[in-house]
């Protein structure tokens, strides 16, 4: 079956995209679709507006300019600099309201399933087509793949009296975008073989809580089948409320030195390069706001009560991407873990006979004490993981009956050089670290790609295994399929699969898990 030859009609023109080569023959990526009007000039801090149509056939094969954020920001931290951003930061504009679709369908009407993706970065950097993010290994897999920007960081959130007063609203301006990008995918997602009735939204980081904003909203919740948090299961969350917004944002002008009775017009003039100044970055707008409209609920809690019961879900964890210690630190021998344990613990610790139930070396007290942390015994804003998910999963099972929960725990050390041993780079400090399994799950790995990653066999076979995995989940709903180990549901049996130097499968609750969620409980961290 053949790729796309010459164009495809969109409802607001036509367009041409790239034909891929090699083992991706037959797969067409489109670069930088216009989904929204650029919200620059009397648009910026407004919501988006459609883009206007074009006559003749545009071409999308090279990708927009990413939205502005700053450069010498968190992507320049390793190990992050090394293996994402390694090829240095496109092109910066506040005309950024681009997608990008990667497609194997040979014509309209093939009912493709769809995956709407949304990249990490804290809110306030990343872009959507970051190198391992690429799209075609879902695409030979028969999922269309759909990655869409958004205004980031004091262009997305700002929030603002004045700004509020002339449009009955302000911030939340990120929201509005994907929500445009996903009435973009409805309208048009059938011309490039997609299905519109089948469409996942999934994210990392980030981007979790953008996906689940987007799949509960009033405009986006009725198009939305399933949901992917890598990294961060959006549930127990709470947004901020209006007032506490704006008066922040208020604090977030005054410290880059501009007056915050400045009016809308006159901000808008503003270089947009003077909202990137690290110094206020402590005050930086990159939060959700409540406003019983959009959001329509003051915790993620609440709206997943609501209407999470039509949605499957996929979720995950990394062993390497939260520390026991409220420091971050690594415990440098035995005495150091049990001592931090004890405090964590409390009388728990006693209860569990916690020495026997999870002894530790000076040998292997990093990557025992980074598992526990990754199950769920951690303190600071990580606090859930795992044993967060596995429970979810259990309470979906009662109030979301038909429905699908999986969990996993991505435990992969990714293989690095010689010369990374004892560097901020050294994989047996990292481990399984924030955002690596997203090579992984896209199967996004290349020789030479990233040049610091000397992949092995295990690592393409893996990439192989877990991205069949997240294809069928957005095909179905159910990650299993023919020729991949038994990924068990988390439902009543707390299930959950580890994906690591090998694959395996969990369907009981142990005493550890037991001590896990007691501790988690105790701390209101599980939210019913």
């Amino acid at each position: 079956m053949s790729a796309y030859i010459g164009t495809v009609f969109t409802k607001y023109g036509a367009v041409r995209g790239v034909e891929l080569t090699g083992r991706y023959a037959g797969i067409t990526e489109f670069r930088g679709i216009p989904f929204a009007a650029p919200p620059v000039g009397p648009l910026r801090w407004r919501p988006p507006q459609a883009p206007s149509g074009w006559n003749g056939v545009r071409d999308c094969v090279s990708y927009a300019p990413i939205c502005v954020q700053p450069a010498n920001g968190d992507m320049g931290a390793e190990p992050w600099a090394g293996d994402f951003y390694y090829m240095g930061l496109p092109a910066m504009s506040e005309d950024c309201l681009y997608l990008n679709l990667c497609t194997k369908a040979a014509g309209a009407g093939e009912k493709r399933p769809v995956y709407l993706w949304f990249h990490g970065g804290g809110s306030d950097h990343g872009y959507s087509y970051e190198v391992e993010f690429n799209p075609a290994e879902l695409a030979k897999k028969g999922i269309i793949v759909v990655s869409a920007a958004q205004r980031l960081g004091a262009f997305g959130y700002l929030a603002l009296p004045q700004l509020t007063a002339e449009q009955g609203e302000s911030g939340n301006y990120i929201l509005m975008d994907e929500i445009m990008a996903l009435q973009w995918v409805v309208e048009n997602i059938e011309a490039f073989g997609g299905d519109p009735d089948n469409i996942t939204v999934g994210g990392q980081s980030a981007g979790t809580g953008k996906a689940a904003a987007l799949a509960f909203s009033p405009l986006g919740r009725m198009y939305v089948k399933r949901m992917i948090h890598e990294s961060g299961l959006a549930w127990n969350r709470k947004y901020e409320e209006r007032e506490a917004a704006e008066l922040r944002c208020r604090d977030y002008l005054a410290a880059l030195g501009i007056d915050p009775e400045t009016s809308p017009e006159e901000l808008r003039r503003i270089n947009a390069h003077v909202f990137l100044d690290q110094k206020a970055r402590h005050l930086l707008p990159k939060s959700l706001i409540y406003d019983g409209a959009l959001i329509p609920d003051l915790s993620l809690a609440e709206s997943t009560e609501k209407y999470g019961s039509r949605l499957d879900y996929l979720a995950g964890t990394n062993m390497g991407e939260r520390r026991m210690r409220p420091d971050r630190q690594m415990f440098t021998n035995a005495s150091e873990y049990y001592s931090c344990c004890r405090a964590l613990l409390g009388p728990l610790y006693d209860q569990y006979d916690f020495e026997h139930l999870v002894p530790v070396t000076d040998e292997t007290v990093h990557e025992v004490s980074c598992r526990l942390a990754s199950y769920g015994l951690c303190e600071g804003p990580r606090m859930g993981g795992l044993a967060l998910n596995r429970y979810f999963g259990m309470h979906r099972a009662q109030t979301a009956p038909g429905k699908n929960t999986f969990n996993y725990l991505f435990t992969r050390i990714i293989p690095g050089r010689p010369e990374d041993v004892d560097t901020v780079r050294d994989p047996k400090a990292l481990l399984a670290w924030h955002s690596g399994e997203l090579w992984y799950a896209f199967a996004s790995m290349r020789r030479g790609i990233p040049p610091v990653r000397p992949w092995e066999d295990a690592d393409v076979f893996l990439a192989d295994q877990m991205s069949s995995y997240w294809a069928n989940f957005i095909r179905t709903g159910d990650p299993n399929g023919e020729g991949l180990p038994l990924w068990p549901k988390s439902d009543e049996s707390y299930g959950y699969i580890e994906l690591g130097e090998s694959i395996v499968g969990i369907d009981h609750r142990r005493k550890l898990d037991d001590m896990i969620l007691e501790f988690l409980t105790e701390r209101n961290v599980i939210p019913v």
